[in-house]
């Protein structure tokens, strides 16, 4: 009878819709007020592509993510210089390449003008408040956070010029965690009169996008760079030491097929926003290492049932098909950026040795990141975004050059599902079987686009759960 009665009553149950309530990431406040702060382990953010204020000196104007408006405007030669990298001769080290802009924050709201009005979307503020709902301490305003950039006992953000290699960034990050990890000590001390081993403060990250390929290179390697024989450096897990837990949201860990069509067609952020045209984009380092490997023939050649084209990492074929800094139409954009070779042909050749060296850079980088290894004493959480038709392969049209990007799979809107897992079977290769490099303890496949999914309110309930409940299965 009982029995009788529970399937009853399941029956009944499934009969209506019920609809579940969504997390309430405050609920955390009850048990994370529980946790002593000057035990809390820090934790450090880091944004993804476009992610970071960028501006001109410590105290100059902004180029990007500016109070008042999102970007400056490209009509004109010297705006162009400043938001473009410096074009080298192929031979000059890229670290050597620099221009005097500074990272000035995350972007956690942006202002865009349009007609006369300030628009304000919310990009990072979302992640920001949903850790501080579990406790955390980040500031409210980048003024606050000036003000108590000396006294910060443990939350931080990671802005990085995303512009420049990924590399650089890592290692600008490793120096960051050092100077963070002094800091914590000191301001400990002085706050809860709690002593550490500065050599045994350990770290928890959030990264998203981009930054996690920063993260992740940075935890393998910590401030070590590329070789320049084009070896790989030694797999020392060097920064998985500082590293107790890190959290991978939205990684485009087998590149994007976004990034290809941002340099050769160029960059739109929204109605009335500036247009980046592609030879101010193909002048980055990073874009081209958020290229989709060539083994997962992710461009083909006159229909989605094509052949891959070729090697889209060879300067020649950009040549050919006139993309980014090799479209002819794009010389008055390099005669602002090498305004010292007058000669069109002279700019052409200098555009196609630098180009050259940021394809050379992005393979090595990603021989580097794609090793197999999972560091010891590190938790690793990824997140990926699902739900949405997403760039999978781009139609080259020969005659053209053109790239139309018609064909779609599972993602997040920007990011593949499979690019996210690391998942090799794809582009013919299912060969490859299940082996990806990295074991992460917890995959969180998450419905919904590749920026929002960070103030989606499961992903905040599993983020602070991950952070602040779970038992560790590691020690350290």
């Amino acid at each position: 009878m009982r029995r009788r009665a529970f399937l009853g009553s399941a029956l009944a149950a499934g009969g209506c819709a019920v609809v579940p309530r969504q997390p309430d990431s405050q609920q955390f406040n009850t048990y994370a007020r529980d946790i002593d702060i000057s035990h809390r382990r820090p934790i450090v953010t880091i944004p993804g592509i476009l992610g970071s204020r960028l501006r001109v000196g410590p105290g100059g104007e902004f180029i990007w993510g500016g109070p008042t408006k999102l970007s400056l405007d490209t009509t004109g030669a010297d705006s162009i210089r400043k938001l473009a990298l410096p074009i080298g001769d192929g031979q000059q080290p890229l670290n050597t390449l620099t221009d005097g802009i500074d990272a000035a924050g995350v972007l956690r709201r942006a202002n865009a003008r349009i007609l006369g009005t300030t628009v304000e979307e919310e990009l990072y503020d979302g992640l920001v408040q949903s850790l501080n709902a579990g406790g955390y301490q980040f500031s409210r305003t980048l003024k606050e956070e000036r003000e108590r950039r000396g006294a910060n006992p443990g939350s931080f953000e990671f802005p990085y010029d995303w512009r420049r290699d990924i590399v650089e960034a890592a290692q600008v990050l490793d120096r960051f965690i050092e100077r963070k990890a002094q800091q914590v000590v000191r301001v400990r001390k002085d706050l809860y009169d709690v002593t550490f081993d500065p050599d045994r403060v350990r770290f928890d990250f959030v990264a998203h996008s981009m930054g996690t390929l920063v993260l992740r290179y940075w935890l393998m390697y910590g401030g070590a760079g590329l070789p320049e024989d084009g070896s790989l450096p030694e797999l020392t897990w060097a920064g998985a030491r500082r590293a107790a837990c890190a959290i991978f949201v939205a990684p485009p860990n087998l590149g994007s097929v976004s990034a290809i069509t941002s340099i050769t067609e160029g960059r739109e952020f929204g109605p009335l926003q500036p247009f980046y045209p592609p030879a101010l984009v193909g002048s980055h380092v990073a874009i081209y290492q958020l290229l989709a490997r060539t083994r997962h023939n992710r461009i083909l050649m006159n229909s989605i049932d094509g052949p891959p084209a070729g090697n889209h990492f060879d300067a020649a074929m950009w040549d050919e098909y006139g993309w980014g800094l090799m479209d002819p139409a794009q010389d008055e954009i390099l005669s602002y950026l090498i305004p010292e070779e007058p000669n069109r042909n002279a700019r052409k050749r200098r555009a196609m040795a630098y180009l050259q060296q940021l394809l050379d850079r992005a393979e090595h980088f990603h021989r580097a990141i794609d090793r197999q290894g999972t560091p010891r004493g590190t938790d690793m959480f990824l997140v990926v975004g699902t739900g949405l038709d997403t760039p999978a392969a781009a139609v080259l049209d020969p005659s053209t050059g053109d790239l139309d990007a018609r064909i779609t799979e599972e993602g997040d809107g920007t990011v593949l599902r499979a690019s996210a897992l690391h998942d090799e079977r794809q582009g013919g290769n299912e060969h490859k079987g299940r082996n990806r490099p990295v074991r992460y303890r917890t995959t969180l496949l998450l419905p919904g686009e590749h920026v929002t999914i960070t103030r989606n309110p499961v992903f905040a309930d599993n983020l602070l759960y991950w952070l602040l409940d779970n038992p560790r299965i590691r020690t350290g």
